[in-house]
């Protein structure tokens, strides 16, 4: 076997190994060592792609939700954002979700790393939906765009965060029509 895909197969294992090890400890309660039993390797193995148990905790949300927020470009910009903000409430609500919700806070360093390196590339892909959508004529083109973006954001890590509770469909829909409501060139929800 080549020694890259045993490495790729070993950095797998141990971000399952992260998730598993979520799902019986609270993050503050993670050890390295909690991840090296459930993957079966040394601690060292371990530190030789990792610095911190925060690092794996980003890089253990990044592949388990490497695909969920994929854009449809086919469908409106409203479909979309309903889609993104679900399933992201859907992301930060599990562990590994909530672990990441921790590491943001209390690592700002980190943070911004994962912001620059996940989250604004994300949110590139949704200001090019937002530009197709006053290309096609759904809203308006003089707006506040990165003020929405926070707006829609916003309330979903708020609902987890103080209230434990992921936002379901109904919260999502009626949060994407006010914040849409301004923007739209027709008043059709």
């Amino acid at each position: 076997m080549i020694e890259s895909e045993k490495s790729s197969r070993r950095k797998q294992c141990i971000l399952d190994a992260v998730i598993a090890a979520l799902e019986e400890h609270e993050y503050t309660d993670l050890t390295i060592e909690d991840i090296a039993i459930h993957a079966s390797v040394g601690k060292s193995t371990i530190y030789r792609w990792w610095k911190h148990k925060s690092d794996l905790v980003f890089d253990a949300f990044k592949e388990q939700t490497a695909s969920v927020f994929e854009l449809d470009y086919n469908a409106s910009l409203e479909e979309n954002l309903q889609q993104q903000l679900l399933k992201l409430s859907k992301a930060l609500h599990h562990k590994i979700g909530r672990a990441l919700l921790v590491v943001i806070a209390e690592h700002r360093e980190a943070a911004g790393e994962f912001f620059k390196l996940y989250l604004l590339p994300r949110r590139e892909e949704t200001r090019k939906l937002i530009q197709r959508a006053i290309q096609q004529e759904e809203i308006k083109a003089d707006y506040p765009f990165e003020l929405m973006l926070d707006t829609l954001y916003g309330p979903i890590h708020y609902q987890i965060i103080f209230f434990n509770h992921a936002p379901n469909a109904d919260y999502i829909h009626e949060l994407v029509n006010l914040v849409l409501a301004p923007v739209r060139l027709n008043n059709v929800e």
